[in-house]
């Protein structure tokens, strides 16, 4: 054997950088551990936050439409700021900005501590806290995303943005059975306040992060041929770079068709748990934690096997696993049942968001990155506010097992269009 092929940092005559072994190289990348350990804790927190507050708000009402009202707040506002977040994410430091937001979202979360402690018990005081949170997030969620590509060279990027939803849904995991816990021994206050603490670790990490291993561009070129910048000029050239742009096209109306039927569920969670399966608040927590269970028990799978897979071919299995699961959740006779549905929900959505992300992330040029990644999420969260109000209105007149599992039925059915019509095969160019 030549010495070429030994061991000792060489392999087939090319020296092989330590960080490009193993199965999650990303994470051997100092500046996107700090990244990826700081959002795992705050991505905790903000779910120990959301079943606190859905928690309080179904205390006070008993109602499936309040709680959809609560989820119309925390997204709306997303909408909102969402041209300017992308503006932002290309024309300012990305680090800064994800410190002033990380800094601002806690002070958010202090103040449902603070209505906690006064007995506020207004369900509108409640929802306008949420709106106030979610103007924070709508700025934060699309710079963090561009963020991410900035922490690793590109030939990690697929790997770093796996082990970004990966870590979101760890936190979905944890934080709705450590939200369930504490509601059920201390009181939602503790919960609440806990959430709050939980983002310091965020901040600490964004602060300790080495600038110079930051792999953003010197420059930003933009699109503009006029030398001018606005915000809105830059975001309508954003959407026809985007409507020129066919797997970008793709990927968006994929997660949009997914977000709108499944992202609901997420928030009526606590109706399912109080009406269909009668269980504690604790057991709420844990039904909360299986799509992050299922989806991090399904991470290696996704990182390795999985990411040599054609896209569009993981597409459709994804999509039409997702529409199975939630099909066989709005039917689970009892709790587990209905516990394994959601696991496999957050199995297919893990895969899903990091196959559609990837597939924005590596066809987008750098000179946009922000700005489309802000359109990309505005298919991930545009239709939510409007999707959590129908369900909570549909469920009030209907039930939720006929409205879950009607929507299942959906999305099982925009799979077959998508994969049909070819569009998903736009997924596949690079």
């Amino acid at each position: 054997m030549s010495a070429s092929c030994h061991a000792g940092g060489r392999r087939y005559g090319r020296r092989v950088d330590p960080v490009d072994q193993g199965r999650f190289p990303a994470l051997r990348v100092r500046n996107y551990r700090l990244v990826w350990i700081g959002g795992l804790v705050s991505s905790n927190g903000r779910w120990v936050q959301f079943v606190a507050v859905y928690y309080v708000i179904f205390q006070m009402t008993g109602s499936a439409g309040w709680i959809g009202m609560a989820g119309f707040a925390s997204f709306m506002p997303m909408l909102l700021v969402n041209p300017l977040a992308g503006y932002i994410s290309d024309n300012l430091d990305r680090r800064r900005v994800l410190l002033v937001a990380s800094s601002f979202s806690a002070v958010a979360s202090a103040l449902m501590v603070l209505a906690w402690t006064a007995g506020v018990t207004s369900p509108w005081a409640w929802v306008a806290l949420f709106f106030l949170r979610g103007l924070v997030a709508g700025v934060r969620l699309p710079i963090w995303q561009a963020f991410v590509a900035e922490c690793v060279p590109r030939r990690h990027l697929h790997n770093a943005i796996t082990l970004n939803s990966t870590q979101f849904n760890a936190a979905r995991t944890l934080g709705p059975a450590i939200g369930g816990l504490v509601i059920g021994t201390a009181g939602p206050g503790w919960a609440l306040a806990l959430a709050a603490v939980l983002h310091a670790p965020v901040i600490a990490a964004l602060a300790m992060l080495d600038r110079s291993e930051l792999h953003r561009p010197a420059t930003v070129p933009g699109m503009r041929r006029n030398g001018r910048s606005s915000v809105f000029a830059d975001y309508g050239e954003s959407i026809r770079y985007v409507l020129a742009s066919p797997g970008i096209r793709t990927a968006i109306l994929t997660v949009t068709l997914i977000s709108t039927i499944a992202n609901p569920i997420v928030t009526q969670l606590v109706v399912f748990a109080e009406r269909v399966f009668e269980v504690s608040p604790f057991w709420f927590g844990v039904l909360g934690s299986a799509q992050g269970l299922g989806a991090v028990l399904a991470a290696p799978f996704v990182a390795g096997e999985a990411s040599r897979m054609r896209r569009s071919r993981l597409q459709l299995v994804a999509t039409l696993g997702y529409g199975l699961a939630v099909i066989m959740f709005g039917l689970a006779p009892v709790f587990w049942v209905g516990f394994v549905a959601l696991g496999a929900i957050g199995a297919m959505h893990l895969a899903s968001a990091s196959n559609l992300n990837s597939s924005v992330q590596l066809q987008v040029d750098d000179a946009v990155r922000g700005r489309v990644m802000a359109i990309y999420l505005m298919g991930v969260l545009g239709t939510t506010p409007f999707a959590n109000l129908a369900m909570g209105w549909l469920i009030s007149i209907f039930g939720p097992r006929p409205v879950v599992t009607g929507g299942g039925l959906l999305l099982v059915l925009g799979a077959l269009v998508l994969h049909l019509t070819g569009r998903m095969a736009h997924l596949d160019v690079d």
